[in-house]
C-alpha cells in the first residue's frame, strides 16, 4: 500500500509541475524543465519539482530492488543521482541550482535534470 501512495503522490506532483510550467496552453505538452523555466519559477515550484524528482528516484530504486540486474545498473541514471546527491536537502539542491544558473546564464537551455546529473551528482560518485 505504501508504494501505491508514493506512486500516486509522485504522479500528482508530476501533473502539478506540468500544469505550472506547461499551463496556459490549450493542449499542454510534457515540459522538459530547463534553466529558462527554473530561473523564472517560484520557490514553491522549484521545491515541488525537486520533490517530484526525489519521489521518482525512490520509486525507481524500490522497483529495481536491492540488487538490480547489471543491465539496469549500467544504464540507469537512478544510482548516480541517488549516490551523488545523497545527504543534500531539497533546499540545498534548490540553492545549488539557483547559483549554477545564475553564474552560467549562457546555459539556460540545459535541462535541470541534466545539470543535476552532470554537474552535481556525477562529480560526487566514488569510483
Amino acid at each position: 500500500m505504501r508504494r501505491i501512495a508514493i506512486v500516486a503522490a509522485s504522479i500528482s506532483l508530476l501533473f502539478l509541475c506540468t500544469a505550472v510550467w506547461g499551463g496556459g496552453k490549450e493542449d499542454p505538452d510534457l515540459v522538459i524543465v530547463t534553466g529558462e523555466h527554473w530561473t523564472t519559477a517560484s520557490r514553491d515550484e522549484k521545491v515541488a519539482y525537486l520533490f517530484g524528482i526525489g519521489n521518482m528516484l525512490e520509486i525507481e530504486q524500490a522497483m529495481q530492488g536491492k540488487n538490480p540486474p547489471k543491465l539496469i545498473r549500467n544504464n540507469s541514471v537512478v544510482p548516480v543521482l541517488i549516490e551523488g546527491l545523497s545527504g543534500l536537502s531539497i533546499t540545498k539542491v534548490r540553492k545549488m541550482l539557483d547559483q549554477w544558473y545564475e553564474k552560467k546564464p549562457d546555459q539556460l537551455n540545459r535541462s535541470v535534470i541534466e545539470v543535476l546529473y552532470t554537474e552535481f551528482a556525477l562529480p560526487n560518485i566514488r569510483s
